[in-house]
């Protein structure tokens, strides 16, 4: 009996201790307080029991006086740079702040019983111009952004070398501003930014020319030109470097020259001769079909007959049609006064030989000349004049020989000069 009153007793006094503090914990919660900072720090004052009013007046003077002296710090690579926060209107909405802290701030004594006593930064509201911030930093960055340079196929000591491309760079300035926005009022640090290792530094591979590699020089042609003219021959060769046809794919030369371009009679010849070029590099290979082009009317003294390609008349061009099986890619090299055209593949094709019959021979007309200086009877040579003939193109793969093309050639005329026979009274 006793233990029982014993532990009786115990609850008792256990119930009443409960009952007490629950009692002085519902007091605290409905208990109002009077608003005051608690635990908070802007700068270097500290604003405990401070009241809503003093602590607005401190806030928006120290606040007023970090927008006129304080900056953003940008390291560029080891260089220093600094954007005050006046230059991009940094501004603090004090209204909205201290909207913030009250929240912050205990409502009854319950709350403030718990406050943490951890000491709180201020983290103002504040507003700033985007546009004048992006533009400060596109003055100290632009200079390092780079468009990607594309790899590219070259002739080095007749080899084929691939030049491997250059990647691009440019700034994420979305992700810069949200960086440099995260230190205003909370950092005096710089912000580093290493150009070769950068979170905002966005590298751009640059695309890969083909989507195999070529490997293998399949043909080659050169052809000479006047030096006058290698400002107009260095442009051709930038035009046709690294042109790449398809298989089944037409190659047209109007598509990579303009001949509007070429209007004098030394450009006109320089349009042959690269014309020239391209058809005696393409025609040995197996597979290549000649779908236009045409011949001299008589022969020129840069290619033999048969293998000369000119733009003269209308719709002149040169088109020809890869049908080898790969695809082709054209490269042009400029090597003393020599223009020279390579093509070249992703693998092996089979090349021939050319060869040239001239048949059929015409004989030139002669053109008679009367000149009185001479006497009669006399007859003088003044050009022996040259025949003309057809010219036979045969390609020989692998031992069979098949004919290319058939090209007629004028003749050049003979011309004599007589003298004038007397004058006959009867």
């Amino acid at each position: 009996m006793k233990l029982t009153k014993n532990s009786l007793w115990a609850l008792l006094i256990i119930f009443l201790t409960i009952l007490g503090i629950g009692s002085g914990f519902s007091i605290l919660s409905v208990s109002k307080i009077e608003p005051a900072m608690v635990n908070t720090k802007v700068g270097d004052v500290t604003l405990n029991g401070a009241s809503l009013e003093y602590a607005r007046e401190v806030i928006s003077d120290f606040y007023i006086s970090q927008i006129e002296k304080s900056e953003l710090k940008i390291e560029i690579n080891g260089v220093l740079f600094s954007i005050p926060y006046q230059d991009i209107d940094v501004n603090v909405d004090i209204d909205k702040t201290m909207e913030s802290l009250e929240q912050q701030m205990p409502k009854n004594g319950f709350e403030k019983l718990f406050q943490s006593k951890t000491e709180n930064e201020l983290k103002p509201d504040f507003i700033y111009n985007s546009g004048k911030l992006i533009r400060r930093c596109e003055e100290l960055l632009s200079h390092y952004k780079a468009e990607p340079v594309n790899e590219i196929y070259k002739i080095d000591n007749g080899s084929l070398v691939l030049v491997p491309g250059i990647p691009g760079l440019s700034v994420d300035y979305a992700l810069l501003e949200q960086e440099l926005k995260n230190m205003i009022f909370s950092s005096a640090e710089p912000y580093r930014i290493d150009i070769n290792n950068s979170s905002v530094i966005v590298k751009t591979l640059s695309e890969p020319l083909y989507k195999e590699p070529f490997i293998k020089i399949i043909s080659k042609s050169n052809v000479e030109f006047d030096a006058s003219l290698k400002d107009r021959v260095i442009n051709c060769e930038d035009s046709i470097k690294n042109v790449i046809i398809e298989n089944g794919q037409e190659l047209r030369l109007d598509s990579i020259l303009d001949f509007s371009q070429f209007t004098a009679d030394m450009e006109n010849d320089l349009l042959n001769r690269i014309a020239t070029t391209l058809y005696q590099a393409a025609l040995p290979i197996d597979g290549i079909k000649v779908l236009n082009r045409k011949p001299s009317q008589r022969a020129v003294s840069y290619a033999k007959p048969g293998l000369e390609a000119v733009i003269e008349g209308e719709n002149a061009n040169l088109v020809l049609k890869n049908e080898t099986g790969r695809p082709l890619m054209l490269i042009s090299e400029i090597a003393a006064n020599k223009f020279n055209i390579y093509v070249v593949s992703t693998g092996e094709i089979k090349t021939g030989t050319l060869t040239v019959e001239k048949k059929d021979p015409v004989p030139p007309s002669v053109i008679t000349v009367v000149n009185n200086l001479l006497p009669p009877n006399v007859t003088r040579v003044i050009s022996e004049g040259v025949p003309g003939y057809t010219a036979y193109v045969i390609r020989t793969i692998d031992g069979n020989a098949e004919q290319i093309s058939r090209d007629k050639y004028l003749p050049y005329s003979r011309t004599i000069e007589v003298g004038a026979k007397p004058f006959d009274s009867k």
